[in-house]
């Protein structure tokens, strides 16, 4: 009985926990279901509500007015070439005075310092020793004339040939006798020996003459060397006395040049001028003109042998303090060949100096100018923005839309840069406005002069 009823109540609960289990997860989808209807419905409302903003920023994008800006039109002007470069200053003659003769440096004549002129005299060497050996030598000259003399008087070539004329006649004589005795022998007149003693002594009269003439000719070989010989010890004597003239007049010391003398480096009493040594007395330097030697890149040298003729061309000198040297320039010399290294070459370009103002181992700028102008084409100054060494513009093309541009310039002429490349003469650029506008979207454009664009408002 009890279990009974224990089982019933059991069995009801059971019932009663599982109708609330199911009717509990009926809810619950039926919640999820309307969040997700509300969640779909925000979302739709989100995107239209974006799709609606899109539409409004456009338009107010197309409602917005483009930038007004100045610009100005690429032009040309008239241009001389100009171009400077680094330039060292180098004397056109530089002269070490040395002895060129042994001796005592005796005095020199010359302000240390100061101009010389050539063939001034500047040292003197004590010269006794020289004007010695001149006197030696001028001896020995007489005496080698004197030798040359009796040479030249073949004493012993006379002597020879009167011991052959007296050779000859007892040749006569002895065949006379002998043409004279053979008829007389032949008919038994005089006995055969004595033709025969008159043939021998023919014989002998034969033989020296041929001795006489043997010698005659050794002796005139001999009196020929004997000349010759005399001949040359007499030139030798007098190149002698001419070197020793040339001593004595290297015992005076002249400038060789004119030009600026410097310190001495030798002082009198001194022994100058011995074999091997490389000393020197002084140094002169030529002051005018003076040579101004610089290096050009391939390219300048090119344009610069195209414009050199004629005059075309104008060398000015700039100083170190920036001033101008008075006195122009000329052309000297082209070094043979291109440095492959630095890819220049080197000129010399001679200045006058006649107020010894230039001297070797200034430095300065050498400053070409062409005479004839060329036209080229320059873009204002402000209309160039520079970013570390690339220049760009903003030029302003087809319906007036903003395109960004590289260029390359050259020099500034006033308050422009020439235009080397990346603009052509007639187009516009941005003057004023520069950071109104944006590559590819339109502007307003407004052409200025340079000083109406100078009195605008900045952009």
């Amino acid at each position: 009985m009890n279990f009974s009823r224990r089982f019933t109540f059991y069995m009801t609960a059971a019932v009663l926990g599982l109708s609330l289990f199911v009717s509990g997860c009926s809810g619950e989808t039926s919640k999820g279901q309307e969040g997700q209807t509300s969640g779909t419905s925000s979302q739709t409302q989100s995107a239209s509500s974006k799709d609606s903003g899109k539409n409004e920023t456009a338009t107010a994008a197309a409602q917005t007015p483009a930038p007004a800006v100045n610009v100005a039109k690429i032009g040309t002007i008239e241009q001389k070439f100009t171009r400077e470069w680094p330039a060292e200053l180098k004397y056109s003659s530089t002269v070490d005075v040395k002895a060129r003769v042994v001796g005592t440096l005796q005095n020199f004549s010359f302000k240390e310092g100061s101009r010389v002129n050539a063939g001034q005299v500047l040292f003197r060497i004590d010269d006794a020793p020289y004007v010695a050996a001149l006197q030696g030598a001028q001896a020995q000259v007489s005496q080698c004339q004197a030798d040359l003399a009796y040479a030249k008087a073949q004493v012993d070539v006379r002597r020879v040939k009167a011991d052959l004329a007296s050779s000859r006649a007892d040749l006569v004589r002895a065949q006379q006798d002998v043409d004279r005795y053979k008829p007389l022998a032949k008919n038994g007149v005089i006995p055969t020996q004595t033709l025969d003693n008159a043939i021998a002594q023919r014989d002998v009269a034969q033989a020296r003459v041929d001795a006489a003439l043997a010698t005659l000719k050794n002796t005139e070989l001999s009196s020929k060397a004997k000349i010759e010989v005399a001949q040359a010890n007499l030139e030798a004597a007098q190149a002698q006395v001419t070197q020793a003239q040339l001593n004595i007049g290297y015992c005076t010391i002249t400038s060789p040049i004119t030009g600026v003398i410097g310190a001495i480096d030798v002082s009198p009493g001194n022994l100058v001028g011995q074999a091997g040594s490389q000393q020197v007395l002084v140094t002169i330097s030529s002051l005018d003109p003076i040579y101004c030697n610089f290096s050009v890149s391939e390219k300048e040298y090119l344009y610069m042998m195209e414009h050199r003729g004629a005059g075309a061309v104008d060398f000015n000198l700039v100083l170190s303090d920036g001033s101008v040297y008075k006195h122009s320039g000329q052309f000297s010399m082209l070094s043979r060949s291109l440095d492959s290294k630095s890819g220049t070459i080197g000129i010399r370009v001679s200045f006058p100096n006649p107020e010894r103002l230039l001297r070797e181992g200034q430095f300065g700028r050498l400053r070409i100018t062409s005479r004839a102008s060329e036209k080229v084409l320059v873009v204002p100054q402000r209309a160039v923005s520079t970013v570390q060494s690339d220049h760009s513009v903003y030029v302003v093309g087809p319906n007036n839309v903003v395109e960004s541009r590289n260029i390359t310039v050259g020099d500034a002429v006033g308050t422009d840069f020439i235009v080397k490349s990346g603009l052509k003469q007639g187009e516009m650029v941005v003057v004023d406005g520069l950071t109104k506008v944006q590559a590819g979207a339109p502007c307003e454009p407004t052409v200025v002069s340079d000083s109406t664009a100078d009195s605008s408002a900045q952009g």
